[in-house]
């Protein structure tokens, strides 16, 4: 049995360390997959960021839907994009595309009519991950794979724009496919778009507006009519500045209404309506100078309400060069300014994510040969900002550890050559510092202008020499446990999810050579020798049950080995993470010697029970035999009438009266050591209060002088024991108390119950003569006598010990030689 408990311990601490290994794996894994992801979402981030800085400084529609279509591709990291513009009164539409290639002008008309119908499938106004399964209803985008778009209408500018990134199913493996991250990047790419495309549309009509209302005082009543409908706020002054006319969209914007300005210099409006004070300078003299002025304003409305807007003043001349009029158009650009705001805040976001995450970000441009890098990447390298001082792009490369100098360069230069878009790496480097070398996990992504050259590169870089480090100290342990399984008794097999055996040690192999032939395949598919279809079916139905069961089921078997029989006690355990199933586990003992040695075991336990039940009736009936004589002769002197007899003869027959009764407390003190022994514990209700009063009684008048009991109880007097055991317990101990009382001393025996948790304490205490130091280690031993004037047999306190034992609770004694014995006994609290 003890090599069964040692082989299940020894299971145990390996099925732990196994799990241990791939809780490690798993959280290891997760970190690298976060720390990946987040590289690469900055990445994707910075880029569009980059392309609304970009954007923003176009001046024609053209080259900013050149940049759109580009940026499609370069943001979201697809093959392809596509922009359709389609003006819903006229029928006049505009098409650009990247990288998809057309071979006659049909194939751009299919390609728009897709759109069309795609939009009719998906609905508008919102950014969606198209799959393969969609896309196969379309014509032209049908052998495309993946895609991602979004569908939007101006009613305003009357336009209905799509948008769509398209990833082929021929280049399909060479992109990462489209999730949700990418239709969130979309989301926000796309209103970028329509927020600018709204502005350059508008600009467009209020150009168009203003050059001919420059032309003539026809093309101004145009104008007038045309700023009616426009979402821009429109201010008609004369030539002296005096309002004549403001629009719907400025009340709207500005909540004065055409009453509270009509008639007033825009001096006196712009006095409550334009916050900063060196702008409103700026206007005024542009006003006094008949100039053209465009500038970023922050306004209040007419309720205190603060908003952004971008006005232009246009002054207007007739065909003789009269000024005429000044016409103020008001754009409401909060919430562009808003979003370039969160735009910082993302980045600065982004900024803190990397310090936090200790993420090292770099750039490097081609044109200048130099890099920018951050804090993090500066300490990775162990150096100081003012210490590079022949820049970061020289300081990197000195940096190279040797050995990875040459691979890194070439994959540097693989980028700059166009043959890939983007390299993951680890490599070392030496820090700068304390000369150690430190391995670094890096991104690298390039950065192509129009033309598709490499203008910059950018990437990122983490730390992780703790954990390449950890990496080997697992693979060691790894080695070192993997060598000591393959060296155990144990006969071990390691199956995956699909039952194909992954794994067993030499043990396994020496008991069963067939297993080789199962490596890598499923027991399923296998079909061994006949001799061997036993084994495999027994197998796979506990395999079975243990799966069904999700708990380990173990097995005997017995297989013929060089025509011997060896018995297996298997154990079948199933591996489960969060439901699913990882691994199977097959270990096999040997217990062929153990079964022998507990068949033995039985034989023998049996004989000794046989032994024990004869040892017992001896007990009795020798016990039964000694004690009938002794009550015959105690029987026969307590006839005898002393005053009869010599006083010589009286004191050896009153000497025969003690050894009697001590025999008999001895054979007493044997039966009931026989009977705790023999009997089980019964538990019924006792009255602790009734029985130790009644034992006190039966005891006191056998001290020479008198001794009081005092009883305390903080619960009730009746608790659930074994009657009989719990009577000969306290029989011994109060006994003893009253027995080695001391005289001359108001002697008492103190018994108190209480109750803590879920444990019932007995405490009896005396003043009588205590016991000596040297004796009390050793009380609860058999036949020791703890007094010198000792008459009892030594196996009271040994009985009362094992009684406690038969009780399940404890017993300890302190006593003080000359001033008493305190035993406090604990008894667990059970119920009927």
């Amino acid at each position: 049995m003890k090599t069964r408990n040692n082989f299940d311990s020894l299971l145990r601490e390996y099925q732990e360390l196994q799990l241990r290994v791939t809780r490690f794996s798993y959280i290891e894994q997760q970190l690298i997959n976060a720390q990946d992801k987040l590289d690469h979402e900055l990445v994707l981030y910075k880029r569009l960021n980059k392309f609304s800085n970009n954007a923003l400084k176009s001046k024609k529609l053209e080259d900013f839907l050149t940049m759109a279509v580009e940026g499609i591709v370069d943001v979201l990291e697809v093959e392809s994009a596509a922009i359709l513009i389609v003006e819903n009164q006229s029928g006049n539409s505009i098409f650009f595309s990247e990288s998809i290639h057309f071979d006659t002008k049909e194939d751009q008309s299919k390609v728009s009519e897709d759109l069309l119908n795609l939009a009719e499938i998906v609905g508008k106004a919102k950014s969606l991950i198209i799959s393969s399964r969609r896309l196969k209803l379309l014509n032209y985008l049908s052998d495309y794979s993946d895609a991602v778009f979004h569908a939007a209408v101006d009613s305003n500018l009357n336009i209905s724009v799509y948008l769509i990134g398209l990833v082929s199913e021929k280049k399909a493996p060479f992109y990462e496919k489209l999730y949700d991250k990418h239709e969130t990047i979309f989301s926000l790419f796309t209103q970028q778009f329509l927020s600018i495309l709204t502005s350059f549309y508008q600009n467009r009509k209020i150009q168009d507006q203003i050059a001919k209302i420059s032309s003539s005082e026809i093309e101004l009543k145009k104008l007038s009519l045309i700023a009616t409908k426009t979402k821009n706020g429109v201010i008609i002054t004369d030539e002296k500045d005096i309002i004549e006319w403001v629009n719907e969209s400025f009340v709207k914007m500005s909540g004065y209404l055409f009453e509270d300005v009509y008639g007033k210099q825009t001096k006196d409006l712009f006095d409550n309506f334009i916050v900063d004070f060196s702008e409103k300078k700026r206007i005024f003299k542009a006003l006094k100078n008949k100039q053209n002025i465009e500038l970023t304003l922050l306004n209040n409305t007419k309720d205190g309400k603060l908003y952004y807007s971008q006005i232009e003043i246009i002054p207007v001349f007739d065909e003789l060069k009269r000024h005429i009029n000044y016409i103020f158009v008001i754009k409401d650009i909060t919430n562009e300014v808003e979003f370039k705001a969160e735009i910082l805040r993302m980045n600065s976001r982004f900024e803190l994510i990397s310090d936090k995450s200790q993420i090292g970000i770099w750039e490097w441009n081609k044109e200048v040969n130099d890099s920018t890098w951050n804090n993090i990447l500066i300490k990775q390298y162990g150096a100081e900002k003012h210490s590079i001082k022949e820049g970061f792009y020289a300081f990197w490369l000195n940096s190279l550890h040797p050995d990875d100098k040459k691979r890194v360069i070439e994959n540097r230069d693989r980028l700059l050559n166009c043959e890939i878009d983007s390299i993951e790496q680890d490599y070392r480097v030496i820090r700068q510092n304390d000369q150690s070398v430190r391995y670094l996990k890096t991104l690298t992504i390039g950065e192509k202008d129009a033309k598709g050259e490499v203008i910059r590169l950018v990437g990122s870089s983490i730390d992780i020499t703790d954990k390449k480090r950890a990496e080997e100290k697992v693979a060691s342990l790894k080695q070192f446990y993997e060598s000591i399984i393959n060296h155990l008794p144990n006969k071990i097999a390691v199956f995956n999810a699909s039952c194909e055996l992954i794994y067993f040690n030499q043990a396994m192999s020496d008991c069963n050579p067939f297993w080789g032939d199962f490596l890598f395949k499923s027991i399923y598919d296998v079909h061994p020798e006949e001799t061997n279809q036993t084994t495999v079916n027994k197998l796979i139905f506990h395999i079975q049950n243990a799966i069904n069961s999700k708990s380990a089921v173990k097995y005997e078997e017995v297989i013929v080995k060089d025509e011997n029989e060896i018995e297996l006690l298997n154990t079948v355990l199933p591996f489960f993470r969060e439901d699913k199933l990882e691994y199977i586990i097959l270990s096999g003992v040997d217990i062929s010697e153990l079964n022998k040695i507990q068949k033995d075991l039985l034989k023998n336990n049996f004989e000794l029970q046989k032994v024990n039940s004869e040892l017992d009736n001896f007990v009795y009936r020798v016990s039964h035999d000694l004690r009938s004589p002794l009550l015959s002769i105690k029987g026969l002197i307590s006839l005898i009438d002393f005053d009869e007899v010599n006083p010589s003869l009286a004191e050896y027959i009153k000497l025969i009266e003690n050894s009697a009764s001590r025999m008999d407390s001895s054979i007493q003190d044997i039966l009931e050591y026989s009977r705790n022994s023999r009997l089980e514990v019964k538990h019924e209700e006792v009255n602790l209060k009734e029985m130790v009063f009644e034992i006190f009684d039966d005891t006191k008048y056998s001290a020479d002088s008198k001794i009081d009991l005092i009883y305390e109880s903080s619960i009730s007097d009746s608790i659930i024991t074994d009657k009989f055991r719990i009577g000969v317990l306290l029989k011994n101990l109060i006994g003893n108390s009253v027995k080695y009382k001391r005289n001359n001393v108001n002697s008492f025996v103190k018994f108190s119950l209480t109750k803590n948790n879920k444990m019932i304490t007995i405490t009896i205490t005396d003043n009588g003569k205590g016991i000596e130091k040297e004796s009390l280690s050793k009380v609860f031993e058999m036949f020791y006598r703890g007094c010198s004037d000792s008459v009892g047999s030594g196996l009271g306190l040994y009985i009362c010990k094992e009684i406690i034992e038969k009780l399940e609770g404890t017993i300890t004694l302190k006593s003080k030689y000359g001033l008493g014995t305190e035993i406090n006994i604990k008894l667990p609290l059970n119920k009927l």
